[in-house]
């Protein structure tokens, strides 16, 4: 398996590592080029943390985790004396910081280069880099607790520095580049981050030929890197976020990091919030809708240049080979659209290339009475070719629903509309060029304002007659009617309109306070300080704030159900596999649970749910992360998520969860705390590198495949954090330095917003096509034979810290409930994020609201909830609880080689036998000690009995 896991790594990385620019077609090189690693970074790109860890414990590391190792085996030459001058010489002191301390407590975003003049200092140091081709590593760092500064004032020694991002190189950055450009004629930039960093600024610098974007590696990666280098691998990576020169363009950026109520009385509270004005328009959604209605002359769109704005657009990645497009076709069936299209290699080289289809829906007037807001394109398909030789060629197929053109209006219809009018349909490189050829079909030119022209022989066009505000406002396949549930969340907000760009541009939703930001804002004090912003919440507001109410309509005192318990009737959770979640034996199972089952499972299900003697429920271990299994698996750490969606291949996506599935298979896992789906709502996020994209389809077209790959081996994976959870700032996470307790981000959108940006992947997910799950059913003649079925790809499901306005989202009746349940018709198991220190996390209130249990694995007594055996609502929603959580063990791997009437037994895990092997070690070490500090004391007493 390690050779499989080994070659899948590099393929993701080979595929999605983004070409962002290679002038002179620099690249690739030739074997015999040696190259100069610049900067502290260049030892250990971020993201491969596993490495770290696997280090600091003394086992051995993959060889393929530094540039050196891996540039050398391919073989390129290595300047060693720079290497070992950051390795062990008088650079080795420098390097960013850890970023996020402790889950974000605290927060270290140094860069801490090492300054030119040191490199100057150390004699033959800069002189050995000539003739050699230098490649500067500019590195940051992530975190989970804590999002990238907006500004460096509490981490940077000089008011330039102190006035930047974090996504800018600082002063010291900038003089080391600087002499690399006037001392080189080809430099190499090598962009290790999470972030869709500012790159803008290499425009000074003409020397720096290539650019290369990689946010992580993982295992091995560094070799498909080298091969890119080399040319054995040709790039196919397209990015998955708006690479902008400056991100604070984007409109979310008016509202995002530290913001903090205060009470009437003026004092601060417990409480932090975030206001998403910008509604849909983030990532290209925003920059180029806002291009399109400059080119149309509507919407107030002012004086916004795209040129000096976007720099890479979405979508966008350079290939060593170039491809042709031709004969584009568009054919409905039914409701489904196939787009087709010839695809050839035109170049020199062999390689991959990524059609995108996009669509335009028409913005109307009603979109406009009704505040119905539209993106001038939207991603709906893509597909990517095999490995072209020169002058071959592929037909690409690509095919999307209808209903992928509807809109949410939540003014009027408070439903899914399809508006009336021609939709436009095209096939794109990248997302601008989509809008360019949608503009050359209406007839637009460069003359009208155009950044370049479009080809309109890449489009078509779809005609809806009227408008039709009843075909989607009922779930397929549930019938649940769809309607309004989170008004409760939009708050007294002005949300951005491309009606009156201009007019509606978000603006901070709070004043600057006297408070300087411990969390890292933006320079926003009159004294050039950077401080947290405030705002007053009124008493009724703040209550809201402070309650466990789960906003579920069903009053208590109706509740009235007669708790069992007890029963052993006999039946096993084996029986129940392959059972529909309604099939009346599950009341038989459920009836044998005991008090202690609900509150132990209820309360204590972190990092896997016990087993349950009663139902003959056998342990089920859950664990993270996205990039790969930290325990229950192989220890094989993987690129990311990030990297994953650069690749725009579905079929590497299932083919990641397949692997994680097998590895669970030889190490025991049962549960993947992955994928997560959050949106990248700006660069900033300290999560960036779990989550996919800025764009929702993507996410969960990649999070889709795999966990269906998962859940084909057995698995349930949890995907999240459900939902709207997209910045680690307050998220309500324990407390910081100063010991404040953090509770929760009160997160304001509206409903548009929330449905097709933020809850779309988990939809998908949810929807996703089935696996096939095999297991046995009597057959009727006192036996058993083998059957199969379809089945939900996922059945398990983590909320996040954050509430939707005032309502923690795991504790939160419409979101979980109404929508989760209700209308997509999930089954399973929905467990909090990590609720170890976080009081406003009440387990009645998320049973209430439709979860299942707590991510908690500390001592009960931390836990403020006691299940009431007698209570008929601790008793109807736990059981429902239970109901969800054995639901998705039965159907699970944890099942495997059980069948009816079989009894199990549950091996200790490699995690339990590390324990006791360390308890062991320790007795053992105890007694040794405990032996020779006897035979010490008695030796002193011969010693001290004997005569002077």
């Amino acid at each position: 398996m390690a050779e499989a896991e080994r070659v899948l790594n590099e393929q993701i990385a080979g595929e999605g590592i983004v070409l962002l620019k290679n002038d002179d077609d620099v690249m690739p090189f030739s074997t015999d080029t040696t190259f100069s690693f610049f900067g502290r970074s260049s030892l250990k790109l971020v993201g491969n943390s596993l490495y770290e860890t696997l280090l600091a414990l003394g086992f051995p590391t993959d060889p393929g985790t530094t540039l050196k190792t891996a540039f050398k085996e391919s073989g390129f030459g290595i300047n060693e004396t720079l290497w070992n001058f950051y390795e062990s010489g008088n650079g080795s002191g420098y390097g960013l910081g850890v970023g996020s301390l402790n889950y974000g407590q605290d927060e270290d975003f140094s860069i801490n280069e090492c300054p030119l003049d040191v490199l100057e200092a150390e004699p033959g140091l800069l002189d050995s880099a000539k003739g050699t081709v230098p490649v500067f590593v500019w590195g940051r760092r992530v975190g989970e607790g804590r999002d990238m500064p907006r500004s460096m004032y509490n981490h940077a020694d000089n008011p330039e520095d102190k006035a930047k991002s974090y996504l800018e190189p600082d002063t010291t950055e900038l003089e080391i580049l600087q002499y690399l450009n006037d001392n080189f004629d080809q430099v190499v930039l090598l962009v290790n981050s999470s972030a869709a960093m500012e790159l803008g600024w290499t425009a000074d610098y003409p020397n720096i030929k290539s650019i290369v974007y990689i946010p992580s590696a993982g295992n091995y990666g560094l070799y498909a890197l080298a091969d890119i280098f080399s040319g054995k691998v040709n790039p196919s990576g397209k990015t998955v976020d708006t690479f902008a020169y400056d991100a604070s363009s984007a409109p979310a950026a008016a509202n995002y990091g530290d913001f903090q109520y205060y009470d009437e009385n003026g004092q601060p509270t417990a409480y932090n919030y975030i206001s998403y004005k910008e509604g849909i328009y983030v990532g290209y959604r925003y920059f180029e809708t806002r291009y399109e209605d400059v080119v149309l002359g509507q919407g107030n769109a002012g004086s916004y240049d795209y040129a000096s704005t976007v720099l890479y657009p979405f979508g966008y990645g350079l290939s060593y080979t170039t491809f042709d497009w031709s004969n584009f076709k568009s054919s409905w069936n039914g409701d489904t659209c196939t787009i087709t299209v010839d695809v050839k290699n035109t170049g020199s080289k062999a390689g991959k290339d990524v059609v995108q289809v996009y669509i335009q829906s028409p913005y109307t007037d009603y979109d406009r009475q009704n505040l119905v807001e539209k993106s001038a394109v939207q991603l709906v398909g893509f597909g990517k070719t095999e490995l072209l030789a020169p002058g071959d060629s592929e037909t690409v197929a690509v095919t999307f629903d209808r209903e992928q053109l509807k809109a949410y209006d939540y003014m009027n219809a408070k439903t899914y509309i399809l508006d009336a009018g021609d939709y436009y349909i095209t096939v794109a490189h990248d997302a601008h060029d989509a809008i360019n050829n949608v503009l050359a079909a209406k007839g637009y030119t460069t003359t009208d304002g155009m950044t370049t022209e479009g080809n309109a022989d890449l489009s078509s066009t779809y005609t809806v007659m009227a408008l039709d505000t009843n075909t989607f406002s009922t779930q397929t396949p549930t019938g649940v009617s769809i309607t309004n549930r989170f008004d409760f969340a939009r708050g007294d907000l002005q949300y951005l309109t491309r009606q009156d760009w201009e007019g509606t541009w978000p603006t901070t939703d709070g004043e600057v306070s006297d408070q300087v930001s411990t969390w890292s804002n933006e320079i926003n004090g009159s004294d050039g300080g950077s401080y947290t912003y405030k705002k007053t919440v009124s008493a009724d507001e703040l209550a809201k704030l402070q309650s466990t109410d789960s906003l579920s309509p069903v009053d208590v005192s109706t509740i009235t159900d007669t708790p069992v318990y007890h029963a052993k009737n006999g039946v096993t959770l084996a029986e129940l596999r392959g059972r529909d979640y309604d099939d009346p034996l599950w009341n038989d199972l459920l009836d044998n649970l005991t008090p202690k089952d609900y509150q132990t499972v209820i309360t204590l299900s972190g990092y896997g749910t016990i087993a349950l003697d009663s139902v003959g429920k056998p342990y089920a271990q859950d664990f993270d992360a996205a990039t790969g299994l930290l325990m229950g698996g192989t220890g094989m750490n993987y690129c990311g998520s990030i990297v994953l969606a650069q690749t725009w291949n579905q079929e590497l996506a299932q083919r990641y969860g397949e692997m994680i599935g097998n590895e669970a298979l030889t190490g025991g896992c049962v549960g993947w705390y992955a994928p997560a789906m959050n949106i990248h709502r700006l660069p900033y996020s300290g999560r960036n590198n779990e989550y996919y994209s800025e764009d929702s389809f993507l996410s969960g077209m990649m999070a889709s495949a795999s966990s269906r790959g998962a859940a084909s081996r057995g698995m349930y994976t949890f995907i999240k954090h459900f939902a709207v959870n997209d910045q680690e700032n307050h998220r309500g996470d324990g407390s910081d330095s100063a010991g404040n307790v953090q509770m929760g981000l009160a997160t304001w959108a509206n409903e548009q917003a929330i449905r097709e940006i933020y809850l779309l992947p988990f939809e998908m997910c949810v929807t996703n096509d089935p696996i096939t799950l095999n297991y046995v059913e009597e057959d009727g003649n006192g036996g058993y034979r083998n059957a199969s079925r379809d089945f939900p790809a996922v059945t398990a499901l983590m909320t996040s810290f954050n509430r939707l306005g005032c309502t923690w989202t795991g504790g939160c009746y419409p979101l979980i409930t109404n929508v989760l349940r209700e209308e997509w018709g999930f089954h399973g198991f929905v467990i909090t994020d990590a609720a170890h220190t976080r009081p406003f996390m009440d387990a009645y209130q998320m049973i209430e609201a439709g979860g299942n249990a707590k991510l908690t694995n500390a001592d009960s007594s931390t836990i403020p909830f006691t299940f009431e055996k007698d209570n008929a609502a601790h008793y109807h929603y736990g059981r429902e609880a239970m109901h969800g959580i054995l639901y998705a063990v039965a159907n699970s791997k944890a099942m495997n080689g059980l069948m009816p009437g079989s009894t199990f037994t549950t091996p200790k895990t490699m995690a339990e036998k590390i324990l006791i092997g360390i308890d062991v070690v320790g007795v053992v070490l105890i007694l040794a000690l405990g032996w020779f500090i006897y035979r010490g004391f008695r030796k002193w007493k011969r010693s001290a009995a004997e005569p002077a």
